[in-house]
């Protein structure tokens, strides 16, 4: 359908199209600066926050996706909102009650926080709209909801307050289109949803809301009724917030409404074979298929590709018919590559290329690559070899799904060697790595500089990942300090206490938090934290990673490490993280969210210390007792049947690294941690559990702690009981828990058994008729995908497979070796065979 964009005169554009009128808005007549008054848009405060939503080209340096004035939202904060009202005036003359069925367009910028767009009800005449504010509790309608902070919580909210989820991801600008079906269902409506994510015009039925029930109340005079409805909104939660190109399409029904359901096509190789799409029709009748783009054909259902690369659109399709009115058209698109164009980045980690592995007896030591390639979803790294100076054994690594790979090695004297690392992907691509380094007894003191005066803050980064080198070692360093030096830029520092983090990607490709900072009100500090706890992660080449979540002009960031010469209690040690993430505190729904841990030690265990760090977050008068920055209760770490309290209160002044004065209330003590200061590390020696089996790791929250200004609480009435229950920014627990195990002798095995979660075997190998794949793991439940894959990276055959041994035809496959790759969720594991 065509589509008119204002590029003067700001007026509504109204046009006939098949019965269909169009008003379009999209704010190139407003002057540069606030929103509110201008044009009969009404602005406001939606919880907190310092400005007004803002027209002009761009924030920052985010721009409009057409290079016209938008509208943007830049006050950034967990609690910051603002909502924008617009009614009907002559130059955008639309009306919410008439039509039968009306179209809802809008661009959406995503940002940290969301934001939400819809039409509705001015319960009071105020002229705002704004659903959960407090002040206009009878206001609302409906509309779709972009958290983008988690897009699990994506949501379209329907004017009873019923929520329906979605989980369509986008990041940037992107168009949603509601469908509002006003005669479905005797009255009570249907509402549609779809999403351009490119803004190309191509629609996406998001499936989760396709012909849901609105739940109207013709004639109850309320926001359930739509024909008070009397305006479209917006909201916006901080952080560049946008909003452009609104669309309300007014349309008479030609019948009864139906929707397409089409499945996603995922991405495809030149090589694949035809395939069935998938898309069915709420009516029941058949949906036709038309290829609008790129390298495929279709034939009925059947869709072809040629055999090149591109870009495939495919538009689904159904006209109506006599009871029925089309169905709105709905693509989907996937991309076709070629294997043979793309080979694994490949990088020897540990040891570092020219580096020295200090030990002072020959130990075992572990050698760890990363290897990447490009569109992992139909590419795959099918197999990594290590060969030492010449000597392989046909050593095939242990893969930790992550692009981190391992395998252990003995090196027989001391000396130089070469360690090469070859991978084949996907289309028979080969990569090779190479590593020297000298294996030696002659162990020193020593520093390694890692971030190095890097500049974190809105205009350069939030978050920067480098690599650095550090020495390789086995009970080389008995003491490793970390030295943070934080300063400020020109024009000074951030004069708010951030939080901020610094992670280490171990041998395992896992990120692992070691610190925890909370930013000073606006000065340089200098910290220290002992961090040999972490040696197992602090070798060869490693994946470094800081991060404040500063909106202004940040800090300067200076880390670098000291190792202290010196005979270690264990060799040896390895780190698994069993927690890590955002907890709620006191969410009456959700009293205990942390997952119970059952845990085997390996074992070569001999010692093991859990750390963990929490910081409380949250507060002000619409957080039960000011909570859970300025709380203070006591956690329990139970352990089987013993439990230790962890006590999450730090005193700030004076302040625990000895970064005072500052600007703000540094002063006051805080859930674990202060201003200006490395987060407290909570240490609990568990070795005394190293040889149990099956224990249990419990963290449990403060059990009589309860927010009764929460959403979720029944009990919380809006200015009742709490002044607002939907305000936000509620109690929570950032925590890490990291659990330390110690020996003396390597114990991350990485032999057959060790490094195949599957447990494959596969015989005879090589083989000319028929070839038997089981699993040595009788214990584990396994359910997973199998794909046989030629020396190209061509899928031969796949099906699924439960573990038991299954034998596999191969007298059509030909002369050659072949890959058998089995995977289930995050495991993925790999072995090859050879056809006679």
């Amino acid at each position: 359908m065509k589509k008119f964009y204002l590029l003067i005169l700001m007026s509504a554009l109204v046009s006939l199209v098949n019965a269909q009128t169009e008003y379009e808005y999209d704010f190139n007549n407003l002057s540069i600066g606030d929103l509110d008054g201008q044009d009969s848009w009404a602005t406001i405060l939606h919880t907190t926050g310092p400005s007004d939503f803002i027209v002009d080209y761009a924030i920052g340096s985010t721009a409009s996706h057409d290079g016209t004035l938008a509208v943007w939202y830049n006050a950034s904060g967990a609690s910051f909102g603002r909502t924008a009202t617009r009614k009907a005036t002559s130059n955008f003359d639309f009306d919410l009650t008439q039509s039968d069925i009306i179209d809802l367009e809008i661009d959406m910028h995503r940002n940290y926080w969301g934001m939400f767009f819809g039409a509705g009800f001015d319960a009071d005449g105020d002229g705002i709209i704004a659903p959960g504010l407090s002040t206009e509790p009878d206001d609302g309608g409906i509309y779709v909801n972009i958290a983008a902070q988690n897009p699990a919580n994506n949501k379209v909210v329907l004017p009873n307050g019923d929520v329906v989820s979605f989980t369509a991801e986008n990041t940037g600008w992107c168009r949603y289109k509601m469908t509002l079906d006003f005669t479905a269902n005797d009255g009570e409506g249907a509402v549609a949803l779809f999403y351009d994510p490119d803004i190309t015009g191509e629609w996406i039925a998001i499936a989760e809301v396709q012909g849901v029930n609105m739940g109207l109340t013709p004639g109850s005079g309320d926001k359930q009724d739509r024909m008070v409805w009397d305006g479209i909104f917006f909201h916006g939660s901080g952080g560049t917030t946008g909003f452009d190109n609104i669309l309300i399409r007014e349309a008479e029904s030609s019948g009864q409404p139906q929707y397409i359901d089409f499945s996603a096509i995922p991405n495809k190789l030149t090589t694949d074979p035809s395939f069935e799409l998938d898309a069915t029709a709420t009516s029941q009748l058949p949906v036709e298929f038309e290829v609008t783009e790129g390298p495929a054909t279709v034939d009925g259902n059947i869709l072809t590709l040629t055999g090149d690369t591109g870009l495939v659109s495919v538009k689904a399709i159904q006209p109506g018919d006599d009871v029925w009115a089309p169905a709105p058209e709905v693509y989907q698109s996937f991309h076709v590559y070629d294997a043979t164009m793309y080979s694994a980045d490949l990088t020897v980690r540990r040891p570092a290329d020219g580096t020295n592995v200090y030990i002072a007896d020959l130990s075992p030591i572990i050698l760890v690559a990363s290897s990447y390639i490009e569109h992992p979803d139909v590419l795959h790294i099918l197999s990594v070899e290590y060969t030492v100076s010449n000597e392989s054994g046909n050593l095939y690594e242990k893969s930790w799904g992550t692009g981190y790979y391992t395998k252990e090695w003995t090196p027989p004297d001391f000396g130089t060697y070469t360690l090469t690392v070859t991978t084949t992907t996907t289309g028979g691509m080969i990569s090779t790595s190479t590593s020297t380094f000298e294996v030696t007894n002659d162990i020193s003191d020593m520093t390694v500089q890692a971030f190095d005066q890097v500049h974190i803050s809105t205009s350069t980064q939030t978050s920067v990942t480098q690599d650095f080198v550090f020495p390789s070692f086995v009970g080389s360093f008995d003491d490793i300090m970390l030295y943070l030096d934080v300063t400020c830029p020109a024009g000074g520092c951030d004069p708010w206490d951030r939080v901020g983090n610094m992670e280490v990607r171990g041998p395992t490709g896992e990120w692992v938090e070691i610190l925890r900072y909370i930013t000073p009100y606006g000065v340089p500090c200098d910290h220290t934290i002992d961090v040999t706890d972490y040696a197992s992660l602090l070798q060869g080449l490693v994946e470094m990673r800081f991060s404040i979540g500063t909106d202004a002009q940040g800090f300067i960031v200076d880390v670098s490490f000291d190792f202290q010469e010196g005979t270690p209690e264990y060799k040896y040690s390895w780190v698994d993280v069993i927690w890590r993430g955002t907890f709620p505190f006191g969410d009456y729904a959700n009293l205990q969210p942390m997952d119970t841990i059952i845990w085997n030690y390996a074992p070569e265990a001999e010692g093991s210390k859990l750390k963990i760090i929490n910081t409380g977050h949250g507060w002000g008068d619409l957080n039960t007792g000011n909570a859970a920055e300025f709380y203070d209760a006591t956690h329990k770490i139970k352990v089987n049947n013993d439990s230790y309290d962890q006590h999450l209160w730090v005193v700030c002044n004076p302040n625990p690294d000895g970064c005072q004065p500052q600007n703000g209330t540094w002063y006051y003590n805080r859930a674990g941690w202060c201003p200006g200061s490395i987060s407290y590390v909570y240490d609990y020696d568990l070795t005394s559990y190293v040889n149990l089996a099956d224990v249990n790791l419990v963290y449990e929250f403060f059990p009589d702690y309860m927010d009764y200004c929460h959403p979720n609480n029944p009990d919380c009435v809006t200015r009742v009981t709490c002044a607002n229950c939907q305000a936000g920014f509620n109690p929570h627990l950032i925590i890490s828990g990291n659990l330390v195990t110690y020996s003396n002798n390597l114990y991350i095995q990485t032999g057959e058994e060790e490094r195949n979660h599957f447990g494959l075997q596969a015989y005879p190998n090589p083989t000319n008729n028929f070839l038997f794949l089981s699993s040595f793991r009788s214990n584990v439940a396994i359910n997973a995908d199998v794909m046989i894959l030629n020396a190209l990276g061509q899928e031969v055959e796949r099906f699924s497979w439960d573990g038991k041994t299954r034998m596999i035809d191969v007298t059509e496959y030909g002369e050659g070796y072949y890959f058998i790759r089995v995977s289930s969720g995050s495991d993925v594991e790999t072995i090859r065979f050879i056809v006679k």
